[in-house]
Formats: C-alpha cells, sequence, structure tokens
C-alpha cells in the first residue's frame, strides 16, 4: 500500500545508539560480576588498585582499610579508605560514576587501572542489585573539609547522577573512602578478598593493608618496605611492534611538519644513526610532511622499521617489583611457612611487543611448611595486581606447564602441567599495555613475544631450584655419612681395645681423614638482653690439614646496619648486606665461634642468612656453599702477599681478589 513503510525502514526505525553503561549493566559477567562471590572480590579489587596507584603517584606510602560488613540478606557493605591525595570536587562524579572516564588509557606507561571501568562498574553494579548509590567521601590536603556525594550512574547517556552532595569534617589529612552496598556474599579461601589483599602485600611490599571481615576479625599486612616504587614516565611508543593502521594514526596525528621530527620525537629508540638507516633503505628524504606517508611509501616505512636495528625501549615506563622486594615480599606474606630456599628472584630485562615495553619477573620458594603432594602453587600478577580467576586460560600458566620441571627435581606427569612438589612460584608481568583475554583483567593472552619472555625467566628460576636440591642431596648424603662413622667408628674401637686389652685410641684423626670436610653449623636462640636474638655459628674443620678459613654472609640490608657482629668482621658492604671474616687458622678438627646479635625488631630467621666460604670445593663443605666466582671483595695486605709468597716487607697496597679456586688460601695455609 502507498506510503506504507517498507521492512528495511520498519527495522531501521528500531535501531538506536547503546551506551557503554547499558552495554555494561547486560554483560557484567565481562567484568568480573557474574555471580556473589566474585562480586565481593571485584569491587574490592578496582578500589584498593585505584587507591595504590594514587598514593604511587602522589609518593605516599599507602595505608588502605578494606571493610566488609553484612547488610542484610545476602548483601555486603564494602568499603575501601586510603591515605593518598584525595580527589578533586567536580572530578568526584565522572571519576566514580561515568565508565570509561580515566587519566591512564591514554598514557604509555604502566599502572594498575587502564581503562577507567572498574570502580565505574562496581557502582553500577551496586545501583543495580540494591538500587542504593555510592558513598564517596573525599579531602585532598589544601582543604579542611572533605566532600561527600552519593552517586548513581544514568545507563542510557553514561553520565553521573548526583544523588546528594554535602561537607563532612574528616580527621584524615587526605584520601579517600569508596562505601557501596551490593548483592555479595563474603568467604575467606581462594579468590576471595583475602586472598587477593594477601597477595597484593607480597607485591607491594611498600604498603601496610588492613582487612576488617564480616565477623569482627582484623587483619594486617604491615608494610616491609619504606620505599615508593618510581612513578613509570610516560614514553612515545616503538617502532618493533607496530601495526601498519598504528603507524598512520600516529602520522597523521603528529604535531611535527617533518618527517624526520616525527620518527626521533614521537617515538621510542630511533637514534639519529637508525634515523638515516631508516630514511636511507626506505629512499625518503625525511622532509615529507608525515600526514602525507601513505599507502605504498607507509607500507615501506613500517618494514624498514622493523628491519633496523634500534634501541630498546625505555625501562622508566616500567615499575619493576625488583629481587630484593620479591624477597621480602614473599619471606613477610609467607613467614608461618618458613620455605626451606629462596631462589635468586630472576628479573628479565624489558622487552617489546605491539611497540610496548613488558618485562618478566620470576620469585620461587620451596620446602618447609609448603605441601609435598599437592601441585606447585602459582602466583600470576600483572602490573603489581594478582590474578586469581582463569588460571588455565592466562599464558603465564602455559608457559609454566609447558616447561619440563623433572628437569630441575620436580615431580611432573609426562613433562607437562603444573608440577607437583612444596614449591611456590610467583611470576609477575609488568607492561604499559597488558595484553589481557578480557575486560575483567584476569588472564593474560598468549603472545609470542610474552611467551618467550616468561620461558626464559621460568628457566632461571628452575635452575637456582636444580641447583639447591643437588647441594641439599650432597649435604644429606654428608651428613649421613657423618652422623654413621661417629656412631659406628666409636663402638668398633671400644670393642677392638676391649679384646686387644688396650685404651680406646683417639678418632678424631680418622673421622677427619673420613670426612674431609669443613662443616658450618647456625643455631638461633634469645640474646644477652630480652630486646635481642642471636646466632651462634660453628665451623668445625674436619680436614686433614690446617686451614685458614675466609667466611662470608648474606643477609637483607637493613638486618645487617642493626647487626652486632663479634668478632668484628673483615670487613662488610653496606649495600650488598654482606660481611666477611678471616678466620684463625684452623688445624684439624679445631672449632672457631661467631655471634650475631640482631635487635628482635628485625625478626631475623635462620633462613634469611646465606654462609658461604671461600677456597673450598662444595664437595668438601657441609652447612655452607663455596663463595660465587663472581664475588669480588678487598683482602687484608698480608692475605695477598702470602698468597703470592711475597715478603711480609713488601708495600704491596690492597688488591682485588677474584674467590674462585684455593690457591691464595692453600698458600696461606702452608705458610
Amino acid at each position: 500500500m502507498p506510503g506504507t513503510p517498507s521492512l528495511a525502514q520498519q527495522l531501521g526505525a528500531k535501531q538506536r545508539e547503546i551506551s557503554v553503561a547499558e552495554f555494561f549493566e547486560r554483560n557484567r559477567q565481562i567484568l568480573g560480576f557474574d555471580n556473589p562471590l566474585r562480586a565481593a572480590l571485584t569491587t574490592v579489587k578496582e578500589a584498593v588498585d585505584n587507591a595504590l596507584d594514587a598514593c604511587e603517584e602522589a609518593r605516599v606510602l599507602p595505608e588502605i582499610q578494606v571493610e566488609i560488613a553484612k547488610e542484610g540478606t545476602e548483601r555486603l557493605r564494602i568499603a575501601v579508605e586510603d591515605n593518598g591525595p584525595g580527589i578533586v570536587k567536580k572530578q568526584i562524579p565522572n571519576v566514580f560514576a561515568r565508565l570509561l572516564y580515566g587519566s591512564r588509557f591514554h598514557a604509555n606507561r604502566q599502572s594498575r587501572g587502564q581503562q577507567g571501568i572498574g570502580i565505574s562498574a562496581a557502582v553500577l553494579y551496586a545501583a543495580l542489585t540494591t538500587a542504593r548509590p555510592a558513598r564517596i567521601r573525599s579531602k585532598v590536603a589544601e582543604e579542611e573539609a572533605a566532600h561527600v556525594a552519593e552517586l548513581l550512574i544514568d545507563t542510557q547517556h553514561n553520565q553521573p547522577r548526583i544523588v546528594s552532595e554535602e561537607l563532612e569534617l574528616w580527621d584524615r589529612p587526605q584520601g579517600t573512602r569508596v562505601e557501596l552496598v551490593l548483592k555479595a556474599r563474603y568467604t575467606r579461601g581462594r579468590q576471595s578478598p583475602f586472598d587477593y589483599l594477601r597477595n597484593t602485600a607480597i607485591v607491594n611490599p611498600h604498603a601496610r593493608i588492613v582487612l576488617i571481615e564480616p565477623d569482627g576479625t582484623r587483619i594486617t599486612w604491615d608494610r616491609v618496605s619504606t620505599e615508593v616504587p618510581p612513578v613509570p614516565k610516560e614514553i612515545p611508543p616503538h617502532p618493533h611492534g607496530l601495526e601498519l593502521g598504528e603507524l598512520a594514526y600516529r602520522l597523521k596525528a603528529s604535531k611535527f611538519t617533518s618527517l624526520r621530527e616525527t620518527l626521533t620525537k614521537d617515538f621510542a629508540g630511533v637514534t639519529p644513526r637508525a634515523l638515516r638507516e631508516v630514511l636511507a633503505l626506505g629512499k625518503f628524504t625525511g622532509k615529507e610532511s608525515p600526514e602525507e606517508v601513505h599507502g605504498e611509501e607507509l607500507e615501506r616505512l613500517l618494514r624498514v622499521l622493523h628491519e633496523v636495528p634500534l634501541l630498546p625501549p625505555n625501562t622508566e615506563a616500567l615499575s619493576p617489583i625488583g629481587p630484593l622486594l620479591i624477597k621480602r615480599g614473599l619471606r613477610n606474606v609467607l613467614g608461618e611457612i618458613r620455605p626451606d630456599f629462596f631462589a635468586p628472584p630472576v628479573s628479565r630485562p624489558p622487552k617489546v611487543r605491539g611497540g610496548n615495553p613488558f618485562l618478566v619477573e620470576v620469585g620461587l620458594v620451596y620446602g618447609g611448611g609448603l605441601p609435598a603432594d599437592q601441585p606447585m602453587q602459582l602466583l600470576r600478577f600483572a602490573n603489581r595486581v594478582p590474578l586469581l580467576f582463569q588460571q588455565g586460560a592466562c599464558a603465564i600458566t602455559t608457559a609454566v606447564s609447558n616447561l619440563d620441571w623433572r628437569r630441575y627435581g620436580l615431580d611432573q606427569k609426562g613433562g607437562n602441567g603444573l608440577p607437583v612438589g612444596p614449591c611456590l612460584l610467583l611470576v609477575h608481568l609488568a607492561s604499559t599495555k597488558v595484553p589481557f583475554t578480557s575486560e575483567a583483567k584476569e588472564a593474560v593472552a598468549e603472545d609470542p613475544e610474552i611467551d618467550k619472555e616468561l620461558t626464559l625467566a621460568l628457566q632461571g628460576a628452575a635452575r637456582h631450584l636444580r641447583t639447591h636440591l643437588s647441594r641439599r642431596s650432597r649435604r644429606d648424603l654428608a651428613s649421613e655419612k657423618f652422623i654413621i662413622i661417629q656412631r659406628i667408628l666409636p663402638q668398633l674401637a671400644e670393642k677392638a681395645s676391649r679384646l686387644a686389652g688396650k685404651p680406646v685410641p683417639d678418632l678424631t684423626p680418622v673421622i677427619t681423614k673420613i670426612m674431609d670436610v669443613v662443616a658450618l653449623e647456625a643455631t638461633s636462640g634469645p640474646g644477652p638482653s630480652p630486646s635481642e636474638s642471636s646466632v651462634t655459628v660453628e665451623l668445625t674443620n674436619y680436614t686433614p690439614r690446617a686451614r685458614v678459613l675466609e667466611l662470608f654472609v648474606e643477609m637483607p640490608p637493613e638486618d645487617l646496619a642493626s647487626a652486632t657482629l663479634e668478632p668484628l668482621p673483615e670487613g662488610t658492604d653496606a649495600e650488598l648486606g654482606r660481611a666477611w671474616w678471616t678466620l684463625e687458622k684452623l688445624a684439624p678438627s679445631a672449632r672457631s665461634r661467631l655471634t650475631l646479635r640482631f635487635p628482635k625488631s628485625c625478626e631475623v630467621e635462620l633462613n634469611d642468612l646465606d654462609w658461604f666460604i671461600a677456597g673450598v670445593d662444595e664437595a668438601h663443605l657441609l652447612g655452607a656453599e663455596s663463595l660465587p666466582g663472581d664475588w669480588e671483595v678487598r683482602l687484608p695486605r698480608a692475605i695477598i702477599e702470602a698468597a703470592e709468597g711475597a715478603s711480609a716487607e713488601s708495600s704491596r697496597d690492597e688488591a682485588e681478589v677474584d674467590y674462585d679456586g684455593e690457591e691464595a688460601h692453600a698458600a696461606l695455609e702452608d705458610e
């Protein structure tokens, strides 16, 4: 009929724009709000991540308190409070009640939050499930009162709706408090707010985190570092890994008028030498307008940018945890487990993927209270944030499972999957743009460059484990041999003497000759005063010749700074936490003793102290390790002169000696 709209016109009339808030309202599972248990975790996670980022950018040691209380049936009131710089009044509605609004999405630097979705999604979910607005309290240092706002999200327009606003006195000098009532459920265990905060404390050892559970239980993870991580600096993208469309966009968006300036100032790693090579291979003069480079020229430019060697990406855009803080964080949170072995953490040099720098860090602990009959505990992190869900779909898990751990001393059926053993593995991926599998940021997507770095870092940590297990096996065999000899030989000697009618001979030389080891035994106990603890070290020479031994200890630098060492060490390295002694010549079967006293506030354990002896092969050491060949320390002049056979009157200056071999010590002992 004339005037009747066609089917296409009818369908077209029904089409309308959907706001991002409407989309996520109907697809909340994408953001991690698919059930009450995950809703509680996701809400805590997003608020705490924002708090940590804000504190670090303001150069403030984070003080974060998470309060979870029951609010009726299957409802929780979750409040997260921090001591960050606060948020100015006009930005509060946009930050908390507008999706895809933030300051970090376009910044090419590492941060926990990137998309401007997380905390706003929690506000959206709370309103959807309880119709209750979010209550935000924020105070900046320059103002006397805090701004308090109750907010909802207008989902059709993705705009904040302010329910109420007021000023309120707050005893904090600055900070922010987010309070939400939502449909959620709390349990403690794996994949819970407790688990998330515990793991967060490991990779953020500079933060003090308090959790108050619904039953009133208060749990505190104290900081073990007083250094705020440096704020990552924003850097331009690196050409290696850029796609054609992204290169075209950046050339058109450039504020520079020449291709030469654009390549050197809008991209990272393009040095003057590299620029000359790029222009020559690409047949450019450098004076071309970047906007006019398109088509075949654009493809040629991209090709040569990928071919020409460029400087690696600047690490200032990343904020790695670092080997020392990984070890401190693990020791702080896993204190009750008391692992036998902390492998030296592995931190890979930065690489680039898709124009974005990234690096991988791995920490490994073994033994102690970790279960020996269960799979390895795997802790995954991205930009200092724990990844608790979708472990099987994560590139980190794939890399761990594909490594043949049987080569490194762990049980692994078929050489694939998580190995079984008393082992905990921490893997951290730091990047300016982590390739997550979804907006919920729960797993890392597969990527060839990341997979390669993960494998190399895991192999480095696994080699340390293999070395430890091998040394422990040798030490156990030597200890068993020593115990058997000390038990059986005296009995044999007593019976033989009784049969022969002669006195029992001194067996010390015989035992020494059979054992042929230098044994170190460390014991801990109370100190001479109630405010101190002590570690006593006994060194026994069970070798057939007299020895002058060089003993070394390595510990956390702050513990060394507060320790009292008796006798005084030959030298110390405060930065590395090392001290060393030159002991008096020990005759066969003779002993030497040292005492280390620490304030009880240090909470030093035997596992915190690593002992090394120079000039003795590890096959002849029990309770200590041979000094690594890359350790260089300054020895007294007398030792060097004796080792070289020089006269005592020589005026030679002190020199640096690398402890690799027994030559210097053998010369001194022979003298």
